[in-house]
Parts: C-alpha cells; structure tokens; sequence
C-alpha cells in the first residue's frame, strides 16, 4: 500500500477521508482570525492504572499582541511520569536526577514562557502521572492543537566507552530513524509502554494505522521546520554541543495530527547537564528559547498562509 495518497487527508474528528488543496487550506486558515473555540476535556481522556484521568485545561494567554495575527494552541508534553520515571543520573555521584521530575519542570516553564508570547497552552499533565503514549497525541487532536511539543531527557548507553561524558542537545520529528543513535533513542522513550496497562492503551488496527502514517506524512516538512527552528533557539543559551534535528518513530508523536517534535533538552546522565536541567534559572533559560522557537515558527507558517491567501485571491480574479 502507498504510504501517501495524493489529494486525501484523514480527518479524526469526522472518521473518514477528505479531499484537500493546499492553496484552499492555505486560504481557510487565513481566514481563522476568531479565536477557536476548544473543549477543555478531550473526547479521548488520559488514562492512569486502568481508570480515566482528566485531561488539564486549556491555559488562555492575554491576547496576542502583535506577533501572531490569531490565536495558536500548543499542547506540551512533559514525559513519563508515575510509575515510569524515565532516566535517572547522573553517571559517577552527584546529586541523583529523574527524568519525569525534569520534564514535569521545564514543560510547565514552556508553558508559561509561551503563554508570554501570547500563545494558549494544554498540558499533557500538570502532575507525577503516568498517561499513555497513544493518550498524550489525542489530547492535541482533541483539543485543535496547532502544535504538540513533547519534552524528554537523555541518557547515555552504558556500553558507551565514556556514557558519563556523553552531552548535548538534539530534537526529534516523525520518521523512520535513519541513525543506530536515533533508534537508540527510539527505543528508550518507547520503553515506557511496558508500564501501560490494557486498559490504558487503545487497540489498534492495520486500518488506522495506514491513515495514522498519511495523516504524519501531512506535517513531516512542518515538523522538520518546528524542529530545526526549536534546535538553533536552544543552542543559543544550552551549554552543550548540538546534536543536531534528527528523525525517529516515537509513539508519543505517532497520534498528534499536527507537527509535532520530541526535545531531548540534554543528557541526565551527565553530572554537569545534570545540574543545568535542574537549575531553575537554567530551566527558564531552556525553556524560554524552546518558546521562542515554537513562535518563530507559527510566524513563519502564517507569513506562508496570508502568502498563499493572498495568490488565491488573485488567481481567481477576473483577468
């Protein structure tokens, strides 16, 4: 089977496919200077140890002042959490780090530093809770998100010939991993799936996954962008070498049908990373230059839509 088709885009809330054209979308979007109106619970709430949780609320930002002609919604995704505690560092003493502890503490930083900007935000979770990697896309989908950014933290393969010395920053979109490093990656945030439950998790089938694969195949070029722009905002305050935009299936990103990127803000098991990721001034530091890459890019995506709006018109004027 092709893993895209021309001129179809699976749309999740109607269940079914749609025709499209770029330039029409391009258009409609254009036009959307209202502010939209979301649910503040998802259809597809999170789930913990086999019972619902409630999704969090959206966070309204004052209005926009001037960098954005309407309003955009980012839903940020603090990983693991609960019974996953993801990494935990560093690597040879010091003080001992946990994965979920840091990502519940830079996303909610992201939060706030985009709502700053005038941006509205939905956090995956505001609390120690483990919701499903499927969970964590459908509460974007759910809630119109324009994008979905998820925070992670690094850590170094101890068969590494210095995994304690291993540092640097990198971010992740959608696609087969192309790299042994990347697939390491892959597999470390995917592991959490070993603590969901049945009940916490959703069955799928070859179906959607075919639909899944077409609707990511809608946002990879935006997604790439998001990424790229998010890295070189990063490697403007983080002490650490970058390690570049790199591609991988995470689960988490699999279910967000909007562009949406990973974070590995910087390795735990680095004594010296460590310590920045769980310093508060270094926290809002990273955090505010992740939101000043999220911004950029929805500048650029409405420069791209009023552009496309405007040949639109054009092109249908009498001649």
């Amino acid at each position: 089977l092709p893993r895209v088709v021309p001129n179809l885009i699976w749309d999740p809330s109607r269940f079914e496919l749609r025709a499209f054209s770029a330039v029409q979308k391009f258009a409609d979007a254009a036009g959307r200077s209202a502010p939209v109106r979301r649910s503040d619970d998802a259809a597809g709430e999170p789930r913990e140890a086999g019972r619902i949780q409630r999704s969090t609320a959206i966070t309204r930002s004052p209005s926009p002042t001037g960098a954005l002609r309407s309003r955009k919604l980012v839903v940020v995704d603090a990983g693991h959490g609960g019974p996953d505690a993801g990494m935990h560092g560093p690597i040879g003493g010091g003080p001992a780090v946990y994965e979920k502890q840091i990502t519940l503490n830079v996303a909610r930083r992201v939060g706030a530093a985009l709502g700053q900007r005038g941006i509205d935000v939905k956090y995956t979770r505001t609390t120690d809770t483990l919701i499903a990697l499927s969970d964590r896309g459908r509460i974007a989908n759910d809630a119109h998100a324009d994008l979905f950014v998820s925070i992670h933290v690094n850590a170094a393969n101890p068969g590494w010939k210095d995994p304690g010395g291993a540092r640097g920053f990198e971010t992740y979109f959608l696609a087969e991993a192309k790299t042994e490093d990347a697939r390491r990656v892959e597999r470390m945030e995917n592991e959490v799936v070993k603590f969901e439950s049945r009940a916490t998790t959703r069955s799928g089938d070859p179906l959607n996954f075919i639909l899944n694969d077409m609707a990511q195949n809608e946002h990879l070029r935006e997604a790439n962008e998001l990424a790229d722009l998010i890295q070189h905002r990063i490697g403007g305050v983080h002490p650490g070498p970058s390690r570049g935009v790199k591609q991988a299936g995470f689960r988490v990103l699999v279910t967000a049908f909007m562009p949406a990127v990973l974070v590995e803000i910087g390795f735990g098991t680095n004594a010296h990373e460590a310590a920045y990721m769980t310093d508060p001034a270094r926290m809002d530091e990273l955090s505010a230059a992740i939101a000043d890459g999220v911004l950029e890019y929805l500048k650029r995506y409405e420069r791209r839509v009023t552009s496309a709006a405007g040949s639109a018109v054009g092109g249908s004027a009498p001649q």
